[in-house]
């Protein structure tokens, strides 16, 4: 019984970033573990690195010189940084958030700022598996269409979540946000290419 209960309090908060992601910060969040909230933003810059690698092969494929690997090797490369990036670098994000929001008077602790953002991250899970699905059955390049339109997706609930955590500053949270997205949008261009 307990996991089912976690399992749906996993859904409803998934649910809850789309519709009201400054309500996340309440009750909702502290249902969810910091290990699935990670996830989903791994998982959701997994699939956007590989959608990535998808486009590269068509194109001739992805190099990673570094990794020495090139082609489909390449393509599983670039989806194992992507989950590193979604996991490691939103925690960073996170904790970014975090600093960032003490000067203005923020309380929220740093385990629910990192589970915000990470859970925040779920519209672009959402669309990046559209892209995907997309990329492999339509043969359609998707990284920019479905990825980076997926990353702008998560703007909205990093904004609600900075402005719950910021008591109601939207000016200051659409700064923040803007700037923090921005900078893993740029991680993603540096990265992915």
């Amino acid at each position: 019984m307990g996991r089912a209960r976690a399992g749906l309090a996993r859904v409803r908060a998934l649910f809850l970033v789309f519709v009201n992601p400054g309500a996340a910060l309440s009750g909702a969040l502290a249902e969810v573990s910091p290990r699935f909230a990670l996830g989903v933003s791994g998982a959701a810059f997994g699939l956007l690195f590989l959608q990535t690698g998808l486009d590269l092969l068509r194109a001739g494929g992805p190099t990673l010189p570094l990794l020495a690997l090139r082609g489909p090797l390449g393509v599983v490369g670039l989806t194992l940084i992507g989950i590193l990036y979604g996991t490691v670098g939103i925690w960073l994000l996170g904790v970014m958030a975090f600093v960032a929001t003490r000067p203005f008077g923020a309380t929220l602790a740093l385990g629910p700022t990192v589970r915000a953002m990470a859970l925040g991250y779920s519209p672009a899970l959402f669309y990046v598996l559209l892209g995907l699905a997309a990329n492999l059955l339509l043969g359609w390049n998707t990284a920019v269409a479905f990825g980076v339109t997926g990353l702008l997706w998560a703007l909205g609930p990093m904004i609600g979540t900075l402005r719950g955590m910021l008591a109601g500053r939207t000016a200051i949270a659409v700064v923040m946000a803007t700037l923090l997205g921005g900078l893993m949008l740029f991680g993603w261009a540096f990265l992915g290419t």
